[in-house]
């Protein structure tokens, strides 16, 4: 979805200095991970934790006791490392939902590490490294602990900023902290664990491991990114996770996120349990960073909304969601796509990316984007397989993001054909198994309507003589985001001066309320909403070149019209001065 994720002792969460933190408690218990897991560990130490504070006398009482055993060591550095792993609890798929008979104990890679002190005051900072292990410098006999931040950072070129955060708790950022001790040569290896707060039947611990879990799957994403080649930074971003939100439309800050989604600098992510919970699901959690992609490397004219791979959809949305979709199944190399959700999240679905003899084919079908750009990425017919470079050079190309048409399937396969020649019989292979037709990027020539005549030609051509072209628009395909609820018009202005378009209702639908956007490379330049029944227009200065006007009814726009309507348009443009 489109809108414009091993202590040595129990984990709890708590509000520390502004950072929402799991700092250890007493014992080991059922939370730790599997012994070939995890290196030996040290003895249990006191752990301070500000929702269950224990007295001074007692924190002071079990330093000394580890400090007298560091007195005969004087002589050593005044300096040591403490090192270790850091690991988290996954949950693996099985047929239907989530497996938690299959639990691993997975690296935490790249993630932030804080030494600090028993005030909370940082120390020194390092990362953890492909494996999950770290090792930070600190002060010999000094009272520390470690940290863990749900965080991907880097400031090298390129750079990233990755977190994962709390909506309902004013957006503060998740960590894992260790117990207390004393920095001696006994005690320099400290490996936390993140468990998943499972024990069976349900979350009944605290569920630590979900936001190591989602910061994982994005790290998956950042390394196949620049492997395939990008060598920008990436904008800063929050993964904005809770057990509390839900499948609800409402407030964000309540966890009433409706679904997973990508909106601006943040993804919202599902974690109500027994209900539809998202931590796990990579392929999810990718398809929705596959729209932080477009709109941080690349361009997306998507309008959002519901959707689903056998609806006839606006070209613009079934272009983001199949790229979406394939994104995930290319960045994980599984063309599976999983979504779990139900009780114990044991129920959910499984949606085969690559199937070709889809029930909905077509420009308009996310189905067919999404096999064609995966098989595409699969195929070894002159190219290497499984590599994304190929997709990534079509998508992040300056024609691509400049492009005067609206994003489409038609816009990449006509770039594709202009960057990599080669592939152009392999490629128009693809799309002809879809039902889309060769051509250029704006569709011209298309024959397949989706069963609405005029819904072709995907662009009418609307000139500046005052002469009409007449569009409909209709919600028999659903409303707001499926096919012929907008209509879309190519306008090639030859020199610059103020133009006007109108809209005028042929015919009788009722109080029809035309809507008119004007677009310039995918940007929205010119827009009518006037309430004026039956009639709209607006008037732009323009410079010479293309453009595309987009025209809709507003009643089959809206997800509350519960009556099927069709309303047809006479658009005229015409130079005032």
């Amino acid at each position: 979805m489109f809108r414009f994720g091993t202590v040595i002792s129990t984990l709890t969460w708590v509000l520390l200095t502004g950072i929402l933190v799991a700092c250890g408690g007493g014992g080991g218990g059922s939370s730790s991970p599997p012994a070939s897991s995890v290196a030996n560990q040290p003895p249990s130490s006191i752990a301070i934790s500000s929702s269950t504070a224990q007295s001074a006398s007692t924190v002071q009482s079990s330093v000394s006791s580890i400090s007298s055993s560091a007195s005969s060591q004087s002589s050593l550095s005044a300096t040591l490392n403490i090192s270790g792993k850091v690991t988290f609890d996954f949950i693996p798929h099985n047929i239907d939902g989530l497996d938690y008979a299959a639990v691993i104990a997975r690296a935490g890679r790249g993630l932030q590490v804080e030494l600090v002190d028993e005030n909370n005051s940082v120390l020194a900072t390092t990362q953890t490294d492909v494996d999950g292990n770290y090792s930070i410098g600190v002060t010999r006999n000094k009272l520390v602990k470690v940290r863990v931040k749900a965080q991907l950072l880097k400031s090298q070129a390129p750079g990233w900023n990755f977190k994962v955060t709390d909506n309902t708790n004013d957006n503060a950022l998740y960590s894992m902290t260790g117990s207390l001790l004393i920095a001696t040569d006994a005690n320099a290896t400290r490996n936390l664990h993140a468990p998943s707060g499972w024990t069976g039947t349900g979350y009944t611990q605290t569920r630590v491991a979900a936001p190591f879990a989602i910061l994982d799957t994005i790290y998956e994403g950042v390394t196949r990114l620049r492997s395939a080649g990008n060598s920008a930074a990436f904008p800063a971003l929050e993964l904005r996770w809770s057990s509390k939100n839900k499948p609800a439309d409402g407030e964000l800050t309540l966890g009433e996120i409706g679904t997973s989604f990508f909106w601006g600098d943040a993804i919202y992510i599902l974690g109500d349990e027994n209900n539809d919970t998202d931590e796990y699901d990579r392929h999810v959690l990718l398809h929705e960073w596959g729209h932080y992609v477009e709109a941080s490397f690349s361009r997306s004219d998507s309008i959002g909304g519901d959707h689903s791979h056998d609806e006839k959809l606006d070209m613009r949305v079934a272009m983001s969601e199949g790229f979406a979709n394939a994104f995930s199944a290319m960045m994980l190399d599984d063309v599976n796509y999983r979504d779990s959700s139900g009780p114990q999240q044991s129920d959910g679905f499984s949606n085969n990316i690559s199937q070709k003899n889809n029930s909905v084919r077509g420009w308009y079908s996310e189905a067919s984007v999404q096999s064609v750009l995966y098989n595409f990425y699969a195929s070894n017919s002159g190219k290497t397989a499984k590599n994304f470079a190929d997709i990534f050079q079509v998508i992040n190309a300056v024609n691509y993001v400049n492009s005067n048409s609206l994003i489409s399937i038609y816009t990449f396969a006509d770039q594709l054909r202009k960057q990599i020649p080669g592939q152009v019989t392999n490629f128009n292979s693809l799309l002809a198994e879809q039902n889309i037709e060769i051509t250029d990027e704006y569709g011209a020539g298309e024959s397949n309507s989706g069963g609405y005549i005029a819904s072709l030609p995907v662009y009418k051509t609307l000139t500046v003589d005052n002469v009409p072209v007449n569009v409909c628009s209709t919600n028999r395909f659903g409303s707001y985001n499926k096919l012929a609820t907008s209509q879309y018009l190519f306008i090639n202005v030859a020199s610059s001066g103020t133009y006007k378009f109108t809209a005028v209702e042929v015919g009788d639908s009722g109080d029809s309320d035309p809507d008119l956007y004007l677009f310039r490379r995918g940007s929205l330049i010119g827009i009518a909403e006037n309430p004026t029944v039956d009639q709209d227009n607006v008037s732009r200065f323009l410079s010479a070149g293309n453009y595309v006007l987009e025209v809709t009814d507003a009643r089959p726009r809206d997800v509350d019209e519960a009556s099927q309507i069709t309303a047809c348009f006479d658009i005229r443009a015409q130079l005032l001065n």
